[in-house]
């Protein structure tokens, strides 16, 4: 897993193609709003070379709402300017520091990331587990990360727009609806992690939701190591605690119970 690596030779690609170029990157589960004849779409055209694009993310959710996740910058009007690598996380276009950036209002993108509810928490008990392989975070920032969705107040989502619906169909796109597909690639994963490191080593995730000794037996992955789960009470305590104070993060008496268990809890 190198986001960076995997990304480069898009890039790359993009940049044989002849002429000036806007390149604009979208996960697998994205999709721009189709308002194609926007106006929007004549200030990007007309933006001058090293401009950084940033679009507002929609998350969809399957009941038919959705909540406006923030700003992303996922395009940029090409100069050649080389992009920065990381391994997870890492930027998703080239965005060099000290640029210009076209906020865009009219133009979003749709995020399909919820819309598979036991897929998303699969993927996000892997990426869990990859920061703690690869030490790029405290246990305590990891559970916040990855369970952003638990902070959004109901006041915050909205119904889906009509407008997305209705001009997708006329290209023949149904949107509101996935294909549902089982993928055992993210469990397969951590159960590697586990083989090679130890339950114990992510006693301080929350992936303890599930049965990992049913999933490796389900997977026909032969092991002999136990993947039962390896917390302590306080450990479990904690875990329930960040769950109460997910929404409740941003209080005083709960930063300082932070600062505490980055340096006891890892």
């Amino acid at each position: 897993m190198n986001e960076g690596e995997y990304r480069t030779p898009l890039f790359e690609r993009a940049r044989q193609i002849e002429g000036p170029k806007i390149l604009i990157t979208l996960d697998a589960d994205e999709i721009l709003t189709p308002n194609f004849d926007s106006k929007e779409w004549d200030t990007i055209r007309n933006a001058k070379p090293g401009t950084i694009l940033s679009f507002t993310l929609h998350n969809l959710h399957p009941n038919g709402t959705y909540w406006k996740f923030g700003d992303a910058y996922t395009g940029y009007v090409d100069d050649g300017e080389p992009f920065r690598k990381g391994v997870i996380h890492a930027p998703r276009t080239i965005a060099p520091q000290g640029h210009d950036v076209l906020l865009c209002r009219d133009i979003c993108i749709l995020h399909y990331k919820f819309m598979d509810w036991e897929r998303m928490l699969n993927r996000n008990r892997w990426y869990m587990c990859f920061e703690k392989v690869y030490d790029l975070s405290y246990p305590v920032s990891i559970y916040r990360r990855y369970h952003q969705i638990d902070t959004i107040p109901a006041s915050q989502w909205r119904p889906w727009e009509k407008q997305w619906i209705e001009d997708y169909a006329k290209y023949g796109i149904e949107i509101t609806s996935i294909l549902h597909q089982f993928n055992p690639m993210w469990d397969k994963q951590v159960i590697d992690y586990m083989i090679q490191y130890g339950a114990s080593h992510f006693r301080h995730l929350n992936i303890w939701d599930v049965n990992w000794e049913e999933k490796a037996n389900a997977l026909g992955i032969k092991h002999d190591k136990s993947f039962k789960d390896p917390r302590r009470k306080w450990e479990k305590a904690v875990n329930r605690w960040l769950i109460n104070t997910q929404a409740k993060q941003h209080k005083t008496s709960v930063r300082i119970l932070e600062k505490i268990f980055k340096i006891i809890y890892k």
